[in-house]
């Protein structure tokens, strides 16, 4: 379970706190990268300062021994391991008035103190039903740029829409409907690397064509 929270927390991270301003770039990219070490996370720059990120991987809709209904998801690069090597994490699902409430839980212990809320955007609001479904999920109450994608072949991607601002100096800010996060970051033909601005690597991206 310990690399599907470390990726989670990967994309979490791009963003920040307070309001942030969305501003037209001054550096375009125009690009598809990979996480260095993670060919299931894919970070896509569009020329309208966009950046999409996508985190796929599979999931399950199952019951606990107690009969409640529990979705397991599994974030993992899943094309390098084999199928009983897969990294599960599972929540407890219940619905709320017009929403769904995830609790993370483990066999050792119920973390009730962050429930993540789901709200249906677009498609089949099946995670409930206990069959594989095509559906959308907002996470939480703030905005639409985090969301669950749901398909009924078993597969699910963790989407992230950002904004992305870069200047001609090495500088790039991150911003989205919670806040923005500023970095600085190196290219070559091929890389992209953005750090902290203390100067530490915090993500690296290879573009996609290295990975054919």
């Amino acid at each position: 379970m310990g690399r599907n929270i470390v990726l989670l927390a990967v994309i979490f991270m791009l963003s920040g706190c307070g309001a942030g301003k969305f501003r037209e770039s001054k550096v375009i990219f125009e690009d598809t990268y990979r996480l260095e070490d993670a060919d299931n996370m894919e970070f896509i720059f569009t020329d309208d300062s966009t950046l999409t990120v996508l985190q796929k991987g599979i999931y399950e809709l199952v019951q606990n021994e107690a009969g409640d209904p529990v979705v397991r998801i599994c974030l993992d690069d899943i094309s390098r391991e084999l199928p009983e090597d897969y990294n599960f994490t599972e929540y407890l699902m219940r619905k709320v008035e017009d929403y769904i409430v995830l609790t993370y839980t483990t066999d050792e212990f119920n973390l009730d103190a962050n429930p993540m809320k789901l709200f249906l955007l677009e498609g089949e609001d099946g995670l409930l039903s206990g069959e594989y479904f095509d559906g959308t999920y907002q996470i939480g109450e703030g905005g639409e740029s985090y969301q669950y994608i749901f398909e009924k072949d078993g597969s699910i991607a963790m989407r992230v829409e950002e904004r992305y601002y870069a200047d001609q100096k090495g500088k790039m800010t991150l911003s989205d409907h919670a806040g923005s996060t500023k970095y600085l970051y190196e290219t070559d033909k091929d890389t992209l690397i953005l750090k902290n601005m203390k100067g530490d690597a915090v993500l690296t991206l290879i573009k996609e064509e290295d990975f054919d």
